[in-house]
């Protein structure tokens, strides 16, 4: 019996232009997020649940962040689930 995967990384799958979670290792896209998705990534150690959104920096670029979290801007590589 195979052990079902629960967490990866998320990531910008530029094949169809999504963020992703994905799992490196088995090179498996465990769940496609759309806007309005609840996940959860890990934040000082801890999960923590968000979902993205749309915000612009302090140039006016539009930017992604992880709502509830630190993390906005570069959202890729992060602990996900």
């Amino acid at each position: 019996m195979s052990e079902e995967i629960t967490e990866g990384t998320l990531e910008f799958d530029e094949s169809n232009g999504n963020f992703v979670i994905g799992h490196e290792e088995s090179n498996r896209i465990l769940k496609t997020l759309k806007f309005g998705d609840k996940f959860e990534v890990k934040v000082n150690d801890e999960w923590v649940e968000t979902f993205l959104e749309i915000s612009s920096n302090e140039k006016g670029e539009m930017i992604f962040v992880l709502h509830g979290t630190p993390y906005k801007e570069f959202i890729t590589g992060i602990d996900a689930r």
